[in-house]
């Protein structure tokens, strides 16, 4: 009769132990409710993410900090027409990317670059009448051109930025809206580059064939900025959202350069010709962030925000215009500028 019952359990699976297969941990736990002091309050997991990257693309607007020099005046009475800052540049596009690891409650390191390029602000001006022409300012305006008709400005940048950095890492759960709050204490060694350019163009001399002669006028700078930084990242997680900004300022030294193209008058005389000259000073530049992340799945989140971004301590194409006529005219170097940038930001993360 045992032998008969132990048939039977074996039979049924009834007495057999079987085995269990776990899986394996997600990255955020499954959604708990707890009671806390302020009522019922959802606790959401703390995030247990060792590493992440990001990528952005950056639709950002400039203003024009340039002096507000005359480039362009009337013949006779010297009136300016036009001055470096009547250029406005519209929105331009960039990229953003970032990739970090870190240890939560501890410490980690990122490296992240951004550029923006295409910035272009242009801006034109015709003579006042037949008997009213245009020139570049004196005293060299008058020796370049002679009855200009139209006057062009152009104005282009490009700017990139590199950094690299360290953190410290806190966390902590806050009780009122059940999120995690995880703050950054960072520093690192950050590069920024702004390449510009900047160019006058004068029709004048109106010919039999109807064609008009082209005297124009460029500059050019280069900077290259390299110091450190310190600053705050601070990030919100809920279950599928977060918020998350920063705000960094750094100190930099610039090396600085700017190259005067050669100056041909509408004879075709040169005179200048092509002249540079280099230096150095200190800059600054502050950079905030704040950004919403919605998460799709585990790992990917979609990313939206805005930006401001202010660089200071630059050597601006247009300042570097010199309409003097004398010995070493076009050799200086005007330092001190400003780039003021913000706009919007969209991309995705990663978070494993």
């Amino acid at each position: 009769m045992v032998l008969v019952l132990a048939g039977a359990a074996m039979l049924t699976g009834r007495g057999v132990v079987a085995e269990t297969v776990l899986p394996s941990p997600p990255l955020f736990e499954p959604l708990k409710i707890t009671e806390v002091a302020a009522g019922n309050v959802p606790t959401f997991p703390a995030p247990m993410w060792t590493a992440y990257g990001l990528t952005d693309a950056l639709f950002w607007g400039r203003d024009n900090q340039a002096s507000g020099r005359p480039l362009i005046t009337s013949v006779g009475d010297g009136a300016p027409l036009l001055t470096a800052r009547d250029a406005q540049f519209p929105f331009s596009e960039g990229v953003r990317a970032f990739y970090g690891q870190r240890q939560p409650g501890e410490h980690g390191w990122e490296l992240g670059y951004f550029g923006v390029y295409g910035q272009a602000a242009t801006a034109t001006v015709g003579s006042l009448g037949s008997q009213q022409f245009l020139q570049m300012p004196q005293p060299i305006g008058g020796v370049l051109t002679s009855d200009g008709e139209v006057a062009s400005f152009r104005y282009t940048s490009v700017i990139n930025s590199a950094e690299a950095n360290v953190f410290r890492t806190w966390t902590e759960w806050r009780t009122p809206t059940g999120a995690w709050r995880t703050v950054d204490w960072l520093m690192g060694f950050r590069y920024v580059g702004v390449e510009e350019s900047a160019a006058l163009d004068v029709l004048c001399c109106l010919e039999e064939s109807g064609a008009y002669r082209s005297v124009p006028y460029g500059v050019q700078t280069r900077n290259n900025m390299f110091g450190a930084q310190v600053g705050n990242r601070t990030r919100w997680t809920w279950e599928r959202w977060a918020f998350e900004g920063w705000a960094k300022a750094g100190i930099l030294g610039n090396a600085q350069e700017q190259i005067q193209l050669q100056l041909v008058d509408y004879t075709g005389f040169v005179q200048r010709p092509a002249l540079s000259s280099t230096g150095g000073t200190v800059g600054f530049i502050g950079d905030i962030n704040l950004s919403a992340i919605y998460r799709l799945t585990d790992i990917w989140g979609i990313r939206a925000g805005y930006n401001l971004i202010w660089i200071d301590g630059l050597a601006l194409a247009p300042n570097q215009f010199d309409f003097a006529n004398v010995a070493g005219a076009g050799t200086g170097l005007s330092s001190g500028g400003g780039i003021f940038m913000h706009g919007a930001n969209l991309g995705l993360e990663a978070r494993w």
